[in-house]
């Protein structure tokens, strides 16, 4: 079918198979992201905007995890024992999911790549997860769209830096421990996507680390 016809078919009804190969042929030649990018883009952001909420107060919401996490460090080295290691870890998880938005939103701005909304998503179906404009994305390169992906991970590894830092220099040894301990095994587990769905397990497709590598081979090509 032309893409012209495809386009129309997923318009009246649509199907993710479908819409997900039209995806691929559309990223395999930029004149056609060029023409066809925004309203691939229209079609997509449909899907998710009856559950969706606005940039801005995504945004705002995703700092707060940001904000609350500045005084639970705080009250975290006052304390001791399981209590600090607990205030510690969740502080720094805290941490971590914001800056993975934020390294999102910023990567998007430096790389040309927009977002329409925040939509309700993830395992539980309930965490905020930007809706990137498909247009923006289709047009840019591939190392740019890898790169987009790479900056949530960049972000998360940040934060659970900047975890360790604190518990390093106000916690006790076991908060230390375990924030090294959640350091070193978050970068591995950020970056094994691509064996895992090499290993049957289609559900990391969605992981940020899984599509960068997929953009990546593009590049190679």
């Amino acid at each position: 079918m032309h893409l012209e016809g495809e386009l129309e078919e997923l318009e009246r009804n649509f199907s993710a198979a479908r819409f997900w190969r039209l995806v691929e042929r559309v990223k395999a030649e930029p004149e056609l992201a060029r023409i066809y990018g925004d309203r691939i883009a229209e079609i997509d952001a449909r899907r998710f905007r009856r559950r969706s909420m606005s940039l801005r107060a995504g945004t705002a919401m995703m700092l707060l995890p940001l904000m609350l996490s500045i005084p639970l460090f705080r009250l975290a080295a006052e304390l001791e024992g399981a209590a600090q290691v607990a205030l510690f870890l969740l502080a720094t998880l805290m941490l971590m999911s914001t800056m993975h938005t934020l390294f999102h939103i910023l990567a998007g701005r430096l790389l040309g790549i927009g977002f329409l909304y925040y939509f309700l998503n993830g395992p539980a179906r309930i965490e905020p997860t930007l809706k990137i404009h498909y247009g923006t994305y289709l047009r840019a390169t591939p190392a740019r769209r890898a790169a987009l992906h790479l900056s949530g991970i960049a972000g998360s590894v940040l934060g659970s830096f900047l975890g360790l830092v604190a518990a390093l220099r106000t916690g006790g040894g076991e908060a230390a421990l375990v924030l090294a301990l959640l350091f070193l095994l978050n970068i591995p587990f950020e970056f094994a996507p691509p064996l895992l769905v090499r290993l049957g397990l289609k559900s990391f497709r969605k992981s940020d680390a899984y599509r960068a590598f997929r953009e990546l081979r593009q590049v190679r090509r």
